[in-house]
C-alpha cells in the first residue's frame, strides 16, 4: 500500500509489532559477527589444531513503509479481538472497545488553537530565556530548569459521529511540519490508537499547560491554581464525551 505518514511513532510500532508476533523486529543497528574457521594438520605424527577468526560487520536499514504493512497484516489476524478496524467494520462502535485494544479509524483532525501559543513559546524558548533578567545565579539556574526542560506534546482532536476523539503527538515522530497540520482539519486521514479511556463529562481538559508542558510536579500545580494571579496559559478543555487515545499512525 502506498503510504503517506503524517505521524509514527515508530518505537510503539516495534512494540506493539513484537508483542504481535513473539518476534524481536531488527531496527536499523551496526551488528558484527565473528567467524571461525577451524584447520587440522598432521605433522611429523603430531596433530595440530588451528582456528582463524573473522570479523563481519553488517548494517539493517529500516524500511519503515514495508514495515508498517507487516504491522497492519498482522493487525488483520487480531480483527473484533485486539483489533478494532472501524475503518472496514462500521459496525465497531470505538466508544464500546475496552482500554489497551487497538482502532482504525478514518477522519478529519485539528490541533486546537489554543495550542498555537504554547508551540511559539517552545520555539522561541531559547531567546526568551536569555531576555528575563535574574537577580542571582540560583534565580537563573532555577528558571533554567523550569523553562529549559519544558516540552510538549501536541493535542489533536477529531470529531467521530457523537464523541470527540484526543491524543497527544510527539513531534519527534511528526512527518510533517507544524503548520502543515492544519491542512488536516479538511481531509480525511487514517488514524490508528490504542484505546486509553472513554470519559464521559462535559468538560474534558485534553491539554494542561502546566502539567504537559512546563511539568510542574502536582503540589506546585495545586498552588498556582490556587493563587490568585492567572497562569497566563490556560487549559485547553472540549465538550465530552471524549475517547482519550494514544496515537500509533496517522497516515493518508
Amino acid at each position: 500500500m502506498f503510504r503517506s505518514f503524517v505521524y509514527l511513532d515508530e518505537d510503539k510500532l516495534y512494540t506493539y509489532h513484537r508483542q504481535i508476533d513473539g518476534k524481536n523486529h531488527a531496527q536499523p543497528k551496526a551488528i558484527t559477527q565473528r567467524k571461525a574457521m577451524g584447520v587440522n594438520a598432521c605433522l611429523s605424527g603430531f596433530g595440530v589444531n588451528r582456528t582463524v577468526e573473522t570479523d563481519i560487520s553488517s548494517n539493517f536499514e529500516k524500511d519503515i513503509s514495508f514495515d508498517y504493512d507487516r504491522f497492519e497484516l498482522d493487525l488483520n489476524k487480531l480483527d473484533g479481538e485486539d483489533y478494532f478496524d472501524c475503518v472496514l467494520n462500521a459496525e465497531y462502535d470505538p466508544t464500546t472497545v475496552p482500554a489497551m485494544k487497538l482502532i482504525r479509524l478514518c477522519t478529519r483532525f485539528e490541533i486546537p488553537e489554543q495550542f498555537d501559543v504554547v508551540n511559539l513559546i517552545e520555539q522561541f524558548k531559547p531567546m526568551l530565556i536569555g531576555k528575563i533578567e535574574t537577580k542571582s545565579s540560583g534565580e537563573q539556574e532555577a528558571l533554567q530548569n523550569i523553562w529549559g526542560n519544558a516540552s510538549a506534546d501536541i493535542p489533536l482532536i477529531a470529531e467521530y459521529d457523537d464523541f470527540i476523539l484526543a491524543g497527544k503527538l510527539n513531534t519527534k515522530y511528526l512527518h510533517e511540519d507544524y503548520l502543515n497540520l492544519e491542512d488536516y482539519a479538511d481531509q480525511e486521514v487514517y488514524i490508528l490508537c490504542k484505546v486509553v479511556g472513554m470519559v464521559r463529562k462535559e468538560k474534558v481538559v485534553i491539554f494542561d499547560p502546566l502539567k504537559d508542558f512546563i511539568r510542574f510536579p502536582r503540589t506546585a500545580r495545586r498552588h498556582m491554581i490556587s493563587s490568585e494571579k492567572p497562569v497566563g496559559i490556560d487549559k485547553i478543555e472540549v465538550e465530552g464525551p471524549v475517547l482519550k487515545v494514544e496515537v500509533i499512525a496517522i497516515y493518508k
